[in-house]
């Protein structure tokens, strides 16, 4: 054994004091793989995403409403006169001009759908006063059940938390037109036009049937939200309505949650009142009246969870569809790549390192070996022990070399073969048997060295087009027939923390002991050893 470990150490020795191979084994693989990793993963572990500042052009012209405009009787609602009792015994002569503000609304309570949509795309932070308010309603003032102290201070803190700023580049325009004109010259991906009714159209309109039904109108059509795009620029203007009818959704949902629970209290007291399960009669309309006219902000503490900031708010976390997408991009890339590189250069080492008894033949150092008190069993097991470490080692540098430079681009230090050291180890070792295998078959299939030149690049490249090592991977079906693909696919699991690689160590295990035993019963009678 000790003389087979001798023959080892003297093929690791002459192999790794040769520099020309040195840089075929090492720099010519690290060099291309770190070219075509940053020429397609970039530089840096880079968190803006992929589409990123997309010009947007934003016109707003809501012109918003004022509340104590729309809840007025007689014009928000038709057909009253169907109702089975007078509004005047409430306190709502059909006149509401001649009546005071209620307390709720008085001095005006602005709403503008518009400014909020705007103030999204636009990044401007959005607080509750800005959203709705006046001076006798104030949404700041609710509070949701819902929400504990933690989910408030959350809630505090969301529009800073949702900011698109990262990937929109938005400005605020006057002129519509002028968007429109700057969308079709390039100078915006798209324009988002906010129409003067937009909040109109976010507020349900009511009416009344002939049978004294409360329903709620269609909206508004001229009121929506025009996305004028360049179809040049499809994938961002496509993210850019997404993002606008996301917003928008949120929108109607409150417009229903309004109508749905106002049409059916009304609905359901209107039933009462026709089923005679109300008498009328016995309610004092004149304290009903007052407590009516008399309502302020604490009515709308039920719908709190509804109006109050936070509490309606959904927040998206992005989680990736798969191990891949949580490393860089310059990580996902070298990876794949660099393997390849690795197990291609490594066939070469395989193949010239067993061609290089030719050389010790010609040289007659193979001769003073063979009739040294020496076994030939021994010197061959020997050559072939020191092919397979050199390759073994030969993948393990690169693998290490390759590690170094991606933590360097990074700028952090990063493993990028994942944690089953292992399993890592064992691919390795499979792959090493492998390669060292193919140059025992292609050497013993050879009749010169010369051949052995002539071949075994040829050999190599074939199995490198074929396992993907040039950037373009073939159908999964032929890729299977190359030693790369189990390789690189091995590296690349174990990459992304799957450990289940059993059937590429097996795969390559197998191969490796069928060329190594096909090769070496070649090889003897070839160099008579």
């Amino acid at each position: 054994m000790r003389k087979i470990l001798a023959v080892t150490a003297k093929e690791i020795y002459i192999v790794f004091r040769d520099r020309n191979l040195i840089l075929l084994m090492f720099a010519t693989p690290l060099v291309l793989s770190t070219i075509i990793g940053m020429a397609f993963g970039g530089i840096g572990e880079s968190e803006v995403p992929d589409f990123a500042e997309i010009p947007v052009a934003v016109v707003n012209h809501d012109e918003g409403v004022d509340l104590q405009e729309i809840i007025n009787l007689p014009e928000q609602f038709a057909n009253l006169d169907a109702l089975p009792f007078n509004l005047e015994d409430f306190g709502f002569p059909p006149n509401q001009s001649a009546v005071g503000p209620n307390p709720l609304l008085q001095d005006g309570s602005e709403l503008n759908f518009g400014d909020i949509l705007s103030g999204i795309l636009l990044s401007q932070p959005i607080t509750s006063t800005s959203t709705i308010g006046g001076a006798g309603f104030d949404v700041a003032q609710f509070e949701c059940s819902l929400l504990d102290p933690s989910g408030e201070a959350g809630a505090a803190n969301f529009a800073a938390e949702g900011s698109l700023d990262d990937l929109l580049d938005a400005t605020a325009v006057q002129d519509p037109e002028q968007a429109r004109a700057a969308v079709d010259s390039g100078e915006f991906a798209a324009a988002v036009i906010i129409p003067a009714g937009f909040s109109r159209r976010m507020v349900p309109q009511f009416a009344f049937d002939e049978g004294g039904k409360l329903y709620t109108k269609p909206a508004d059509e001229t009121g929506a939200v025009e996305v004028y795009a360049n179809s040049g620029r499809p994938i961002s203007s496509r993210i850019l309505h997404s993002i606008v009818a996301g917003v928008v959704y949120q929108f109607e949902r409150v417009n229903v949650a309004l109508s749905a629970t106002l049409e059916t209290s009304v609905n359901t007291l209107l039933d009462s009142l026709a089923g005679g399960d109300i008498d009328l009669s016995a309610v004092d309309l004149p304290a009903t009246a007052a407590a009516l006219q008399g309502l302020d902000a604490t009515a709308l503490e039920p719908l709190g969870c509804l109006i109050a900031p936070g509490a309606n708010n959904t927040t998206v976390a992005q989680q990736p569809l798969d191990a891949s997408q949580e490393a860089p991009p310059f990580a996902r890339i070298i990876v794949p790549i660099g393997a390849a590189q690795a197990v291609f250069f490594a066939l070469f080492t395989g193949v010239f390192g067993i061609n290089s008894i030719y050389e010790e033949r010609k040289n007659w150092t193979l001769q003073r070996l063979i009739v040294s008190p020496t076994p030939r069993s021994y010197l061959l097991a020997g050559k072939l022990l020191g092919n397979v470490t050199v390759v073994f080692l030969q993948i393990l540098i690169l693998m290490a070399a390759l590690t170094l430079i991606a933590s360097v681009v990074l700028g952090a230090p990063t493993f990028i073969w994942g944690t089953n050291i292992t399993a890592l180890l064992a691919v390795t070792a499979a792959l090493a048997l492998c390669v060292s295998g193919l140059g025992v078959f292609v050497v013993g299939l050879a009749k010169t060295p010369e051949q052995v030149q002539l071949f075994g690049p040829m050999i190599n490249i074939s199995l490198a087009v074929l396992g993907g090592a040039f950037g373009f991977a073939l159908p999964e079906q032929a890729a299977r027939f190359s030693l790369i693909y189990w390789g690189v696919d091995a590296f690349v699991d174990l990459s992304l923390s799957q450990p289940d690689v059993s059937l590429n160590i097996l795969v390559l295990f197998c191969q490796g002991i069928a060329l190594f035993l096909l090769g070496t019963w070649l090889f003897k009678r070839r160099i008579d050893l």
